[in-house]
Formats: C-alpha cells, sequence, structure tokens
C-alpha cells in the first residue's frame, strides 16, 4: 500500500469512529456547529421567554432552551397555567433536543389557547405574533409554533430544515 492510500483509510476510519460517537447534551463542540439564532436580548415576560425558548430549538442550544423555560416557568401561576405548566416542565427537566423538541408543540398549542383567550401574563408586551406549521414534525403528524418573524425558521428541526414550514396565521 502506498502512503496515500494508507492516508486515505486512516481519515475514513477517523470519520466513521467520530460519527458513530453517541451525541451528547454536554457536548459543547456539537452546539458550536450549529449557528446561532437567537436574539441579543429577550425581555422577561412570559412570550418573550417562549420566543427565547423557539430561537434556542433552531439553533440547537439545549441548555439555552432550560434556561428560557426556567424564567418562563418562574413567571407563571400553577394553577392558572397548567397547560403551560406540564410540557414547561418537561422541557426544563431535560438535556434531550428530541423531549425538548416535543415538549414545545404541546407547549405552543397552550399558549396560542392562552394568547387567543386574552390571558394577560402571557399576552403581556405581545406584538403581532405569526402561527407557523411544520407538516413534517414528528413523523408528519405535523405541528404549530409562534413566531415573532414572518419567516420560517422551524424549531422542531433546526438547520436540518431550518425553513420547512409555514405561516398559517396571524394573532
Amino acid at each position: 500500500m502506498n502512503i496515500k492510500t494508507i492516508l486515505a483509510l486512516f481519515a475514513a476510519a477517523s470519520f466513521l469512529v467520530a460519527c458513530s460517537q453517541p451525541e451528547t447534551s454536554e457536548d459543547s463542540a456539537l452546539e458550536v456547529q450549529h449557528r446561532n439564532y437567537m436574539k441579543p436580548h429577550y425581555e422577561e415576560t412570559v412570550l418573550d421567554q417562549y420566543l427565547h425558548m423557539k430561537d434556542a430549538l433552531v439553533s440547537s442550544y439545549v441548555s439555552s432552551v432550560r434556561d428560557a423555560g426556567k424564567l418562563m416557568y418562574m413567571q407563571l401561576d400553577i394553577s392558572t397555567h397548567e397547560a403551560l405548566i406540564k410540557p414547561l416542565t418537561e422541557i426544563i427537566e431535560s438535556e434531550d433536543l428530541g423531549i425538548q423538541r416535543e415538549a414545545f408543540a404541546r407547549l405552543s398549542l397552550a399558549m396560542q389557547i392562552a394568547i387567543e383567550n386574552d390571558d394577560p401574563l402571557v399576552s403581556k408586551g405581545r406584538e403581532a405574533l405569526f402561527l407557523q406549521f411544520c407538516p413534517m414534525a414528528f413523523g408528519n403528524q405535523g405541528a404549530f409554533w409562534l413566531s415573532s418573524e414572518h419567516t420560517i425558521l422551524n424549531p422542531f428541526y433546526g438547520e436540518e430544515m431550518l425553513t420547512c414550514g409555514v405561516v398559517r396565521d396571524s394573532l
């Protein structure tokens, strides 16, 4: 075997070993590979922390999703906002991006209902929102989310399918 063949085999073996390593949420190098779609600042309102969480999911930043969830949770009344608390608790307690995304779909539905019912705490500081939908999320079951921008940035797939989705309505 010549040197080029040996180097090519070594590179291929290194690639296969690196790709077969299990992903962990603690792997900060994994997060560095993704683009950051988060804004430099979010207000401390429930809605803004929801939007922060959405942007962190788009960016695939597990710890930022949890942090936004914690700030959101601290503002809610457990007895009044039970529909928000349940998925939010799952998000906060999980270090698995897939679980966070599934809980975020349920949280999004609860947020939409709260906003449509003019919940003063959830609607505080509200500007125009867009109800967006990804038909491919969760095995083609589809899922909705709220966004402050008309542009689609998919929190259920992140960069894998960043612009998959459509705007269904505005709130």
